[in-house]
């Protein structure tokens, strides 16, 4: 198995556990995530993904779930989660997939990425 369909494999678990562990919260209100199109949606959450050994511990990983509206604004997944968690999965198995993969694919990449599209200074 490929090291990308691991790493996703991997975040689905992880994405699944931290639902359980944590309950369903409200839905975001965010207005900024009604901008997002759902393939820029999905090339955060794979930059948010890529951005770390361990994304989901990351203040990343839950800004870039905000900013999609899948987490509230305590940062816990919300009922959205899990139903874009496998729209993702069906997103990951196109070709522009793979070739935004490809444009992130170091930490470094993924990261610069996702500064530019979440507005993160570090």
């Amino acid at each position: 198995m490929r090291t990308a369909s691991k790493t996703l494999l991997a975040a689905v678990f992880f994405g699944v556990c931290l639902t359980l562990a944590c309950g369903r919260g409200p839905g975001d209100s965010t207005p900024h995530n009604s901008r997002l199109t759902e393939d820029e949606k999905h090339r955060l959450y794979a930059a948010a993904l890529a951005s770390s050994d361990s994304p989901l511990e990351t203040k990343n990983f839950r800004l870039a779930c905000q900013r999609i509206g899948v987490f509230d604004a305590g940062g816990q997944p919300n009922d959205r989660y899990m139903a874009f968690v496998g729209e993702h999965l069906d997103w990951s198995a196109h070709a522009q997939a793979e070739e935004f993969r490809q444009q992130i694919n170091t930490r470094e990449k993924a990261n610069k990425y996702l500064e530019q599209h979440l507005a993160i200074n570090k």
